[in-house]
């Protein structure tokens, strides 16, 4: 013990500390700028259109990947012999290729070939629309849409919450937690969304944090106690159009948020699309944490947390079977 007490003197206290101080600021600056990842942005309307988009491309591709049939292409060093691997002959038989030697003028073959084609009328039973595409359905009248919606497997849907909070050795920050553990349900009669319900499995949020998805488990959203969060429409929501392509509809809506253990009235900005058969929402609304006997779980880690945060989401309905 004396030893080390003589081992330690003022200069080396001195060389203690700074090395402290220093590696306390190198695991700041670590996290900030390497660890640190910036929250998600708000939930969109165009963000949760973009994910229903993405999905839809990525299967025409997919598609359209599998129903392609390559050519077989042969390269001679006196030219190049193009064979459609679907009129291949594998017979002693000479075959129907057409060779462009070395001696001839591919190009102005193939501009004869395309004027011949051109000015020939397609063969019977057959038609120019496969180049074209596929024609775009025709949009549905609002009537056509009446009955029950559910919850999409296609696009992203979740509902979550978002919070400024102070971290030790931080600072300020915003939290951010979401869940895709959710079933909604909407019922519209041709006229009016007349019925909403969406309920979150907040068991289930995730942050960038785990120890503040642990903490909300047994502190301030108890979701081990109070494990689901459910929202439910009280007053209509009257359609007077098809929102597609740029148009949107965008209004405030009244329903009922049942979260820990409290049910009050709420106001939502909602938002919503229909794009591609789907009604695409995106909302949110402020929680003051009070209004629900919610206690900031502050604690070594986390010294101060917002009074109020908001609840946000987006849902991707599609028609019930």
């Amino acid at each position: 013990m004396l030893a080390a007490l003589k081992w330690l003197t003022p200069r080396r206290l001195i060389l203690l500390a700074a090395l402290a101080a220093v590696l306390a600021v190198a695991i700041i600056l670590l996290w900030y700028f390497v660890l640190r990842g910036d929250p998600p942005p708000p939930a969109s309307l165009q963000a949760a259109v973009q994910s229903v988009r993405a999905e839809q491309q990525q299967a025409q591709q997919a598609q359209a990947s599998d129903t392609a049939a390559p050519d077989v292409r042969q390269q001679a060093s006196d030219g190049v012999t193009v064979i459609d691997a679907d009129q291949q002959d594998y017979s002693d038989e000479p075959s129907e290729a057409v060779s462009y030697g070395s001696d001839q003028q591919p190009a102005q073959q193939q501009q004869a070939a395309q004027e011949s084609s051109a000015a020939d009328p397609p063969p019977d039973g057959q038609s120019t629309e496969q180049s074209r595409g596929p024609e775009p359905q025709p949009m549905p009248e609002l009537p056509e849409l009446a009955g029950p919606w559910t919850l999409s497997e296609r696009g992203e849907s979740f509902v979550g919450y978002r919070i400024d909070e102070e971290l030790a050795n931080i600072g300020a920050t915003t939290a951010v937690g979401r869940t895709g553990e959710i079933t909604a349900t909407l019922e519209f009669d041709g006229a009016a969304i007349t019925a909403v319900e969406i309920v979150a499995d907040l068991r289930t949020l995730r942050s960038d944090q785990s120890f503040r998805d642990g903490a909300l488990r047994d502190r301030g959203l108890e979701s081990d106690s109070y494990p689901f969060a459910t929202f439910r429409l009280t007053e209509p929501i009257p359609i007077d159009r098809l929102p597609v392509g740029e148009d949107t509809l965008a209004v405030t809506v009244a329903g009922t948020l049942d979260l820990h253990g409290v049910t009050n009235d709420v106001q939502i900005a909602l938002a919503g699309q229909y794009v591609d058969g789907l009604v695409v929402v995106s909302g949110s609304t402020e929680i003051v944490l009070t209004d629900y006997a919610i206690e900031a779980p502050t604690g070594f880690r986390v010294l101060s947390i917002a009074e109020a945060g908001l609840m946000e989401f987006q849902i991707v309905f599609e028609p019930s079977p």
